[in-house]
């Protein structure tokens, strides 16, 4: 009876040593991927120790922010939007998502006669998905401005 009961406290042993394991290496890396692109930000407002969030105001009104990757997750993001137009905060923005090879996901939210449309994009600023490509050349220049804004502030290249 001893010898069940033993092995079944080692299995729960190991199982709790690599599940804390597994926590220490995710925090790590979390901290030094995400770490590089806070430099210049100042801690979001809204308090979560588990998902920080950072913001940045540059001098022409971009707003930039960096949201950490969810407990135990590897994707987080960042993103630029353009400045807000008579009060109103919600503008078209561009939203890059890290990961882990080292590329970059993109997509945007634009607004379009009224019209809201989210789309993943190529580093290039095309549409992914034909559909959209009309709806996005109708906006290169705002995209083409996010891009480069993005690029400025954490060197995607």
């Amino acid at each position: 009876m001893k010898t069940g009961k033993s092995k079944v406290l080692k299995a729960a042993i190991c199982i709790l040593g690599i599940f804390l394991a597994f926590n220490v290496f995710w925090y790590v890396w979390r901290n030094a991927k995400y770490g590089s692109y806070i430099k210049g930000m100042k801690e979001s407002e809204i308090p979560d120790r588990i998902v920080p969030r950072y913001y940045y105001v540059d001098d022409e009104g971009y707003d930039y922010s960096v949201k950490y990757p969810d407990y135990l997750s590897f994707t987080g993001n960042m993103s630029v939007g353009l400045p807000s137009a008579d009060g109103n905060p919600f503008t078209d923005f561009l939203i890059i998502w890290p990961k882990l090879d080292g590329r970059y996901e993109y997509g945007v939210s634009l607004t379009v006669e009224g019209t809201n449309y989210q789309i993943m994009i190529n580093d290039d600023g095309s549409a992914i998905d034909s559909k959209f490509s009309g709806i996005v050349a109708s906006c290169k220049e705002t995209i083409d401005i996010l891009l480069l804004k993005g690029d400025k502030m954490w060197h995607l290249e």
